[in-house]
């Protein structure tokens, strides 16, 4: 059975390997809440600590993609902004959420 490197997963979805990896780093921690329906595929790891996927997997990985920019979007926020910003991204995302509750 033939396996797919993240990176060449990542080309045929015409993503990053960050963006793959990322995914990843923020699924598999138990500190952020995950709607249960979005669900990805498992990898496994060669000796040089490369995610391998299956062709199957490919299209599941399409479909998280599709999800997290439509019904799930912002599901990663929290994870995103502290992942990528550090300590100044949570502060942000934590002033607009107090705004969007006093609006309401």
């Amino acid at each position: 059975m033939e396996k797919f490197s993240v990176a060449k997963v990542a080309q045929i979805l015409d993503l990053s390997t960050a963006t793959i990896k990322r995914w990843y780093k923020w699924y598999e921690n138990p500190d952020y809440t995950k709607p249960p329906e979005l669900k990805l595929p498992p990898y496994t790891l060669d000796n040089r600590k490369t995610m391998l996927f299956e062709q199957k997997d490919i299209a599941k990985l399409q479909q998280f993609h599709e999800d997290l920019q439509g019904k799930y979007k912002g599901c990663m926020a929290e994870f995103n902004a502290y992942w990528q910003w550090g300590k100044y991204g949570t502060k942000r995302l934590e002033k607009m959420r107090r705004m969007e509750a006093k609006d309401e």
